[in-house]
């Protein structure tokens, strides 16, 4: 079941109705480009319906201006170059400049009036803004995406990196007066490393617009001699897109092989090795790559879709994480095929097959099954658009209106 709300999401009708004051929120913004992060623009789009003045700092995209009005939101932009393809010594300096901009940033708002700072990560480096923030006598909110300490120690398989990833970690949750979770998991982390109290964390899931679920469910009819396989989200090493090679090499080979195509809808550092695998084993041409799209593109795009998967493999970051691209593709009616992690069978219940982590025989078998089957597709298609009902970004922009709500009931400082 999804965790209950805490009592004061009660009052953003409250915050809506304007018996609560209107804040002035600067939200700082790292790893991903305004407005293609979903969960920054879904929160940021809500509060500045609400009333509040809303300002996101972040890297500039290609082709994005450095300053815009977004759907009421205010953004600005700063140059930071991809240190990706350079290891750690790249992320590194993409870091060191991503720190020195949000800061100065940071003071920026603060001088022209911001009440509240709103941290997205990773990385878990702002907290020395938060700090200026609290003695100010300002708010912060940490938006808790990513297990940092965790996906530092698998990236880049130091200790020591991820010692110091931890200890950053703990003085982000310091600095904050409340905590927005992706899930138990998060809030759970929360509770125990950061030494937040149950009050101070509001559990803000990821989550589609129910305006997705009204979309026609398109679906093809009879036993499909090529498979439509959609991917959506990031390519990096955590995300165990390369374990879809032995997938398709099990699909067109074997007693009864099936063509398939997939289509990877996103980017990351690890796409350049996964083209290269790819062309390697002959299969370059059975795969599309669209880059980074728009949200508004999404759902257009899994629409030809006969399959959504998600491979992130059984790591620890990735069984307590919520996977936003699963609550994407059951919203939309897709039939799902991924591992069986944690936090995954909690969003898709039973709207999607699970297989044993690390098996792409029977990951491979569950496509197989879908495309051959009308029937299952058809049940796999109703029982997502059943289960979506309670994912959609609706239910969490209460909660999220109601941990805003709570920083000037509780009175914290």
């Amino acid at each position: 079941m999804l965790q209950p709300m805490p009592d004061h999401a009660n009052s953003a009708a409250e915050l809506r109705s304007g018996q609560r004051g209107r804040e002035r929120i600067t939200m700082l913004l790292e790893n991903n480009p305004y407005p293609h992060d979903v969960r920054v623009r879904s929160e940021a789009e809500s509060l500045a319906r609400a009333g509040h003045h809303v300002t996101v700092v972040a890297p500039r995209g290609r082709g994005q201006s450095r300053r815009e009005t977004v759907r009421g939101v205010d953004v600005i932009r700063f140059r930071l170059p991809d240190g990706s393809s350079r290891g750690a010594p790249g992320f590194a300096v993409e870091y060191g400049i991503a720190v020195v901009a949000l800061h100065l940033a940071a003071v920026r708002e603060l001088v022209r009036g911001a009440t509240v700072l709103h941290l997205h990560n990773p990385p878990d480096v702002l907290f020395p803004a938060g700090a200026l923030y609290r003695l100010a006598g300002r708010k912060v909110i940490f938006d808790h995406h990513d297990l940092f300490p965790e996906t530092v120690q698998v990236k880049f398989g130091s200790v020591w990196a991820a010692r110091l990833a931890r200890w950053c970690q703990r003085l982000t949750f310091a600095v904050a007066n409340q905590v927005l979770a992706t899930n138990a998991s998060y809030a759970e982390v929360a509770h125990t490393a950061g030494a937040k109290q149950p009050r101070d964390v509001t559990v803000v899931r990821n989550g589609p617009p129910a305006a997705w679920i009204d979309l026609p469910a398109q679906g093809r009819t009879g036993v499909l001699s090529e498979v439509r396989i959609a991917y959506l989200g990031a390519i990096s090493t955590q995300d165990g897109v390369d374990g879809l090679i032995p997938v398709l090499t099990r699909l067109s080979s074997g007693p009864d092989p099936i063509r398939a195509h997939l289509t990877v809808i996103g980017d990351g550092d690890a796409r350049a090795p996964l083209e290269q695998a790819l062309a390697e084993r002959g299969l370059g041409d059975r795969v599309t790559f669209t880059g980074r799209v728009a949200p508004e593109r999404v759902p257009e795009l899994l629409a030809h879709a006969d399959v959504c998967v998600d491979p992130a493999p059984a790591t620890d970051v990735n069984e307590r994480s919520t996977m936003t691209k699963i609550a994407e593709y059951l919203v939309l009616g897709r039939p799902v095929v991924a591992y069986d992690l944690r936090e995954t069978r909690h969003t898709a219940a039973d709207a999607a097959l699970l297989v044993q982590p690390g098996d792409a025989d029977a990951f491979a078998g569950a496509i197989h099954l879908i495309a051959s089957d009308p029937e299952l597709r058809s049940r796999l298609s109703q029982r997502a658009r059943r289960r979506a009902a309670a994912l959609t970004w609706e239910h969490s922009e209460r909660a999220l209106l109601g941990a805003y709500a709570s920083l000037r009931a509780d009175g914290a400082a």
